[in-house]
């Protein structure tokens, strides 16, 4: 799964926030919005934001939020050590002023409440409620630093990717209960299957993405955030995920790992 590519975002209602997104539509071109288009500028310390006959009040709330967010998400990883996005290295943000511009001037569809771009680190979007400050904004941020530290073309299970970007949302804790329920009633995907779906039109989303997110924050919780880390160094230095995987945190194979982490969830 290459990450040149965009990802646009759905807007769903299964456990209130879930999205289905998807990935691989390289029919749009980067985002190159302020060469061609009389765009507005602002900028912080780590993004730059154009928009286009949107509020100044609004503009200010996204760049205050996208600051919080990125030193929220880079503290909850474990990449404070890591130096991203300033100077001309910021990410990049594009705020339309309503749904319909935005649609008319990306060709994005009708249901899209934004797009990234993760390899270029630009963020599509348009004014709207605040889903857009309580998922849309950490959730796609969340990718990309991510991305940034594990390599954006490093292959990984679709799994680890959402996972760490869910975990960024404001209603994550649900997604953790879902999961909880699911290990309790029996119902949860064994993860050597769950590494096998990289296909977002053959999952069940609530399941995928309560579980994808409950390893996850297990991995981070009962362990060291130097070990997530360290994982991920591994893997963007050329090691197979799986291999660095279980090196890290110490297990034979996947079952143990799903045998720890269903234990945990069982305490």
């Amino acid at each position: 799964m290459g990450y040149d590519t965009i990802h646009l975002i759905k807007v769903n209602t299964i456990v209130r926030a879930i999205r289905i997104m998807l990935l691989g539509l390289t029919l749009w071109v980067s985002f190159v919005h302020a060469q061609s288009e009389d765009f507005d500028i602002k900028k912080s310390t780590h993004f730059i934001i154009y928009y286009k006959d949107v509020p100044t009040t609004y503009v200010n709330k996204v760049a205050r939020e996208a600051e919080r967010y990125y030193k929220s998400i880079t503290n909850y990883l474990g990449f404070m050590r890591f130096e991203f996005w300033t100077w001309d290295n910021r990410c990049r943000i594009y705020i339309y002023s309503d749904r319909e511009e935005y649609v008319k001037s990306t060709g994005a569809v009708a249901w899209s409440r934004g797009a990234v771009h993760i390899q270029n680190k630009e963020i599509v979007t348009y004014t709207m409620r605040k889903e857009f400050f309580d998922y849309v904004l950490p959730h796609e941020m969340g990718h990309i630093i991510f991305r940034e530290v594990v390599g954006l073309n490093t292959r990984l299970p679709l799994w680890i990717d959402e996972a760490v970007a869910l975990l960024q949302e404001k209603d994550r804790d649900l997604y953790l209960r879902e999961a909880e329920d699911m290990v309790r009633s029996g119902f949860y995907i064994p993860i050597s299957n769950l590494s096998r779906m990289n296909d977002y039109s053959k999952i069940s989303p609530k399941r995928f993405y309560s579980e994808a997110a409950s390893i996850v924050d297990f991995l981070l919780e009962e362990y060291s955030r130097s070990d997530f880390v360290d994982f991920c160094r591994d893997i963007r230095d050329g090691k197979d995920w799986q291999e660095a995987l279980l090196k890290t945190y110490r297990f034979d194979d996947l079952k143990a790992l799903e045998e720890a982490w269903v234990d945990y969830l069982l305490q």
